[in-house]
């Protein structure tokens, strides 16, 4: 599914695994490339404008505290 006029174009679900590759590439100074799995056959790729990966690091920081959390006060 495709939408235009929208801040984000959705044609994909993944799920992403422990020791899956993950690997980045610079397209230019406002755009990055991400792969997940081994390209080109088996892999997930999206891209990221400078400010959308600068606000999806800074929930991944965000979430990986609150799971550490949740293991903490688990025993998980």
């Amino acid at each position: 599914m495709t939408m235009f006029g929208t801040d984000l174009i959705v044609s994909s679900y993944v799920v992403v695994r422990e020791g899956c590759p993950v690997a980045f590439s610079v397209d230019s100074p406002d755009q990055v490339q991400v792969t997940c799995g081994r390209a080109p056959s088996d892999a997930f790729e999206f891209i990221l404008e400078r400010e959308a990966l600068r606000a999806f690091v800074e929930l991944g920081v965000e979430a990986l505290h609150e799971m550490d959390g949740a293991v903490s006060r688990s025993g998980w």
